[in-house]
């Protein structure tokens, strides 16, 4: 717990060693369990890392980050991966100790094989096992929510990693979007993790394909081709906008899918990303889409607190967290929209 904490909040053995005016020496013997540390220097990390000084007396979390090939994709320097792991094993401990009181839906989608059938069969079956109608799914989060997946917004300290995809050790099945993120970037992104759940949480037979296969799956599972074959062909900027309102995707996505199905060839597909770029639309689109806010975790904190009668202070007790970290972690905290009127 004493990595996890130093290394959720960005410091290096030598970093903090130094604000705690002690040996680097001392600490990695701390770390590794060869040497105690007095009560002085433990109010004293504790107070540094902000952390309450019984975070440091949790068991430490075993389950892995998320499935064993994830860490191919991932181009963010060492020390912002380190940060964004240790940050999710803290977020995973705090929702598993919540769960003692929560009963949540049942998670009962299969795993499923890519090199026995295709990623877009899997994500065929994937809709008809989450009895999702055909067209545009309206609400992704709450799809995924009511069949016992967890969906948390959280940053995840870089703009490169849009989610990652997990089981707690209690075995919570969780995805955590980046909310650095656009809105519309969030649906493709939430299929693409729910892809690497069932297909790749097993030991993939080929795992220099896991990425390119979830991405497959998110198309199919968002775009199915037999209701969007026919919008794609003739694609153009001008049909994009439309596009983009009905399916809730990005134009990005849109105009992947026609590549995909093969209604754009390369040189086409090649001069949309050129057009994407020269219009600045690379990173941030027209045409915003609503945010989809997820609503399990706000009803597990409404529960304790209205229905078991917890305190914002013992909740934060609970999961082991500062109040103010509890606060930001864990309450919706909405700022009030004003309405502007004008007098005519």
């Amino acid at each position: 717990m004493l990595i996890l904490a130093r290394e959720s909040r960005g410091f290096s053995q030598s970093e903090l060693s130094k604000r705690l005016n002690i040996s680097q020496g001392k600490l990695s013997k701390a770390e590794k369990g060869e040497q105690t540390i007095n009560e002085a220097i433990l109010d004293q990390l504790a107070t540094e890392l902000d952390y309450p000084v019984l975070f440091f007396y949790q068991l430490t979390p075993t389950s892995p980050v998320s499935h064993y090939y994830y860490r191919k994709k991932v181009t963010i320097p060492q020390k912002v991966m380190v940060r964004m792991e240790s940050s999710i094993k803290i977020f995973r401990n705090n929702i598993d100790s919540l769960m003692d009181a929560i009963e949540l839906p049942e998670y009962q989608i299969p795993t499923f094989d890519p090199s026995e059938e295709s990623p877009e069969e899997i994500a065929r079956k994937a809709r008809y096992i989450l009895k999702v109608p055909n067209g545009p799914i309206e609400n992704l989060c709450n799809v995924l929510e009511k069949h016992g997946i967890l969906i948390v917004k959280t940053d995840l300290f870089n703009e490169k990693t849009d989610g990652l995809s997990t089981i707690s050790d209690k075995g919570t099945h969780i995805i955590f979007l980046n909310k650095r993120m656009p809105n519309d970037r969030q649906r493709f992104s939430l299929a693409h993790e729910l892809g690497h759940m069932i297909m790749h949480f097993d030991i993939p037979a080929n795992p220099e394909n896991v990425e390119e296969e979830a991405d497959r799956f998110a198309s199919e599972f968002l775009m199915p081709e037999s209701d969007i074959r026919n919008s794609l062909r003739a694609l153009n900027f001008n049909k994009l906008g439309d596009l983009k309102r009905y399916w809730k995707v990005s134009m990005k996505a849109l105009v992947y899918r026609a590549k995909t199905l093969s209604l754009l060839n390369q040189q086409s597909y090649r001069n949309f990303q050129i057009n994407f770029s020269r219009k600045g639309m690379s990173k941030s689109e027209p045409i915003p889409l609503p945010e989809e806010k997820p609503f399990v975790l706000n009803q597990i904190i409404k529960l304790h607190m209205e229905e078991l009668g917890y305190s914002k202070e013992e909740l934060a007790r609970v999961v082991k967290l500062s109040q103010t970290e509890f606060e930001e972690r864990f309450l919706e905290n909405e700022i009030p929209k004003l309405k502007i009127l004008r007098d005519f």
